[in-house]
C-alpha cells in the first residue's frame, strides 16, 4: 500500500482554462498553468509593445519581464485578480519606461556633444528632467482657470472629454477648446523637439 504523505496536497486537474481559473490551478501549484497563461496573452503583449516601440527585439524584452515579475509575484497575487488587466497595465508602465530611457539618453548624448557640464553633481539625464518637471508644473499652474481644470482632469485623471464636460458642467467642444489652448501654451514653452517628446510623457505620469 502506498503511504500517504500529510504534507504533500495534490494538484487537482485544470478543468476549465479562463484566466481566473488558471491562476487559482497556478497557486495551487500546477506550473503548466502558468504555461497557458504564458502562451495565452504572449504575442498579444509582444503586438501591443512592438506598436508603441517599433523594435520587435525590445518588445519581446519588455513581455519577457512582465511574466518574470508576475511570476515572481504569484504569491502576493490576490485570487481575483484580473490577469489581463493586470498584465496590460504592466506592459503599458514598462513601454514608458523604454521610451523615458531612450528619450532620456538622447538628451544626454546631445549634451555631451554640446561639451554640456552641470555645475552641480547631477548626471545630465537627471538634471534635464528635473527641469523640464519643474518647467512644466509652473506652466500648468500659470494656465487660466478653467484651462488648468480641464487640462488636469484629462491629462492627470485620465478622463475622457465626455467625463471632463460632465464633471465641469460644460459642452464636450468646450473641453476640446480649453485642451487645444492648454496643448499650445505648454508646447511653446518647450523649444525642441526631444523636450517636447519628454513633455507628453511626463503629462501622463506625472502628479501635480
Amino acid at each position: 500500500m502506498t503511504r500517504f504523505d500529510e504534507n504533500s496536497i495534490p494538484i487537482e486537474p485544470i478543468t476549465e482554462n479562463t484566466d481566473s481559473a488558471l491562476l487559482r490551478s497556478w497557486k495551487n501549484g500546477d506550473e503548466k498553468a502558468f504555461d497557458m497563461i504564458y502562451t495565452r496573452h504572449f504575442i498579444r503583449l509582444v503586438n501591443l509593445a512592438y506598436k508603441k516601440t517599433g523594435n520587435m527585439e525590445a518588445s519581446q524584452e519588455l513581455v519577457q519581464d512582465v511574466f518574470l515579475s508576475l511570476y515572481r509575484q504569484l504569491s502576493r497575487l490576490p485570487e481575483q485578480t484580473v490577469l489581463e488587466n493586470y498584465l496590460f497595465i504592466a506592459t503599458r508602465n514598462r513601454i514608458y519606461n523604454y521610451h523615458r530611457h531612450q528619450l532620456l539618453q538622447l538628451k544626454k548624448e546631445a549634451l555631451l556633444r554640446d561639451n554640456y557640464t552641470p555645475s552641480s553633481g547631477a548626471s545630465p539625464d537627471r538634471l534635464e528632467l528635473k527641469e523640464l518637471e519643474s518647467l512644466l508644473r509652473d506652466k500648468i499652474q500659470q494656465l487660466p482657470d478653467q484651462c488648468r481644470k480641464v487640462f488636469l482632469l484629462s491629462r492627470e485623471e485620465q478622463l475622457s472629454n465626455k467625463e471632463v464636460a460632465e464633471r465641469l458642467h460644460i459642452s464636450v467642444n468646450t473641453v476640446e477648446q480649453h485642451m487645444r489652448k492648454a496643448l499650445r501654451i505648454l508646447r511653446a514653452s518647450f523649444n525642441d523637439e526631444l523636450s517636447l517628446m519628454l513633455l507628453l510623457l511626463l503629462l501622463k505620469h506625472s502628479s501635480f
